[in-house]
């Protein structure tokens, strides 16, 4: 077969049509893989070095991946020559570079990060020697500037411009010789972390699978109690909010303010406030006994600090408030004392007044 010291007419048509790294990324892994003949800025027919066929299938797949990499090398010991494993390329996507980075600090690579403008602002700096010996050295990791893109994809001004916003990425082995360190790492790192397995634990009524922070449309809150394994509408069906009915208005345990949801306070607030700190298990200080005579204005609890009010909380919740019809503004707790006065003589129309 005659091999025409150019670039194939196929091949270079392949090349000027890459827009991304994706892109170029594809074109590489088949350029490792044999099926495209030439890297645009190598000789006609340059190959991989034999030393990396048994690692060829693992570029190529880093690089469909989307860790572009046109260098590497393996690790070797050649008498005078001693040579690293190690890889040289380009990533683009976040998620990617967090994997690539975590699997490597984890199995102990070397690591260089760059990209162009480190090039433009401080040169390509030093980077990590992975070749050594016969006089001459071979180094990875330095930055390369818009310049050294431009010459790795000459008259491919769509390729530069993929590459040159990619992050330049090095990983190479800490010892010199044959290792396969690299390659394992660089064979799992590019893999995404497999998906959340649904829930093992569902409800053993329903079969519901909503667990704990997650709401179903109907107010049930699913398995809160795994050990139990019920969700809460199969525990409690009062819970459940029936969408086709006119909603309940409910008054506040606590401050009397309407409320349209399950439970008996408007907020986390009153239920908070309406705690006993001393009674275990907890009481609300709603049900405890007024025969104290420093009680609080607004729930009757029981404290021996100065002021109407036993807590913050009770105080804010007792802050005027007007329900929109004209009536003056009310304190919660002169709602509370006429319903109370309401309770006690139900056919006295003053018994409602607060005043």
């Amino acid at each position: 077969m005659l091999h025409l010291p150019w670039m194939s007419h196929s091949d270079r048509k392949r090349w000027k049509t890459a827009r991304t790294l994706t892109d170029l990324g594809q074109l590489t892994a088949a350029w490792w893989e044999g099926t495209v003949r030439r890297l645009p800025d190598q000789r006609a027919n340059y190959r991989p070095h034999p030393t990396l066929t048994a690692h060829t299938a693992v570029l190529a797949t880093a690089n469909r991946a989307g860790f572009l990499i046109p260098a590497a090398q393996a690790g070797l010991t050649d008498h005078a020559v001693q040579q690293r494993a190690a890889v040289q390329g380009f990533v683009s996507e976040p998620a990617l570079v967090r994997r690539l980075v975590d699997a490597a600090e984890k199995a102990g690579l070397e690591i260089v990060l760059n990209d162009w403008l480190d090039f433009e602002y401080d040169g390509p700096g030093t980077g990590i020697t992975v070749t050594t010996g016969d006089g001459r050295d071979v180094v990875f990791g330095q930055a390369l500037g818009l310049a050294d893109l431009k010459a790795m994809w000459p008259s491919l001004p769509y390729a530069v411009g993929a590459v040159a916003p990619a992050l330049q990425i090095t990983l190479a082995d800490p010892q010199f010789g044959p290792s396969i360190l690299l390659w394992d790492t660089l064979a799992a790192a590019p893999r995404p972390a497999a998906p959340s397995p649904a829930p093992k634990v569902v409800c053993r009524e329903c079969g519901c699978t909503a667990i704990d922070w997650q709401v179903c449309g109907d107010g049930c809150s699913g398995v809160l109690d795994q050990a139990d394994g019920r969700c809460a509408a199969c525990i409690d069906p009062s819970v459940i909010i029936d969408w086709s009915k006119e909603p309940e208005e409910k008054e506040c345990a606590l401050c009397g303010a309407p409320f349209y949801h399950a439970g008996d306070y408007c907020s986390e607030a009153c239920d908070r406030a309406d705690w006993s700190d001393a009674d275990d298990p907890p009481v609300h200080r709603s049900t405890e006994s007024d025969d104290s005579p420093n009680e609080c204005t607004l729930c009757r609890a029981p404290f021996s600090g100065t002021g109407d009010y036993c807590t913050v909380l009770c105080k804010l919740a007792d802050t005027p408030w007007s329900d929109g019809e004209g009536e003056p503004p009310l304190r919660a707790s002169e709602r509370i004392q006429a319903k109370r006065r309401q309770a006690a003589a139900p056919d006295d129309p003053w018994a409602t007044s607060p005043f």
